[in-house]
């Protein structure tokens, strides 16, 4: 938890100091970002993980890299694999809409099912998702900071 409210606390520096070099407009983006942080770090806490890096593929999401003692890991998912399903809903882009609902559905300690392939052959794998683990969720939160409120910043000449 300490290496998390460091991390953060970290992000809010910066931002911050990029505030005070804008000025009277950057006030308000700052207490925007802190307030858009702090209600992001709560959001993605609520939601499960299960501990994969995917990349868009030809049929669904090619799994990058799965981390060490994860749910996925203790599941049996491996580099390549490819995501086809998730708990029944197709994982595709044109039904992007029913995926996200039953993502919405999801949160620390539910029970998940993939169809994956592997090896030109499909099979079923199931984990128990936890919770994001402290360093995932500082990282997403930065670059959440970095795609969202510093390039807008940029963007808009402040």
């Amino acid at each position: 938890m300490k290496k998390l409210v460091t991390t953060l606390a970290a992000i809010v520096a910066v931002l911050a100091a990029t505030a005070a070099i804008a000025g009277d407009h950057a006030k308000a983006a700052k207490g925007d970002a802190e307030a858009c942080l702090s209600a992001k770090a709560a959001k993605i806490a609520q939601h499960g993980w299960l501990g994969i890096e995917t990349e868009k593929a030809p049929a669904g999401w090619r799994v990058t890299s799965v981390y060490e003692g994860s749910p996925a890991a203790r599941a049996g998912f491996r580099a390549g694999d490819v995501l086809v399903a998730l708990n029944g809903v197709r994982l595709a882009e044109d039904n992007m809409e029913a995926v996200k609902a039953a993502k919405a559905k999801l949160k620390v300690g539910s029970q998940v099912a993939y169809t994956v392939t592997r090896d030109s052959g499909e099979r079923q794998l199931s984990a128990t998702l936890g919770e994001v683990p402290q360093e995932v969720l500082a990282q997403w939160l930065g670059e959440d900071v970095l795609d969202h409120h510093l390039a807008t910043q940029v963007a808009d000449g402040h």
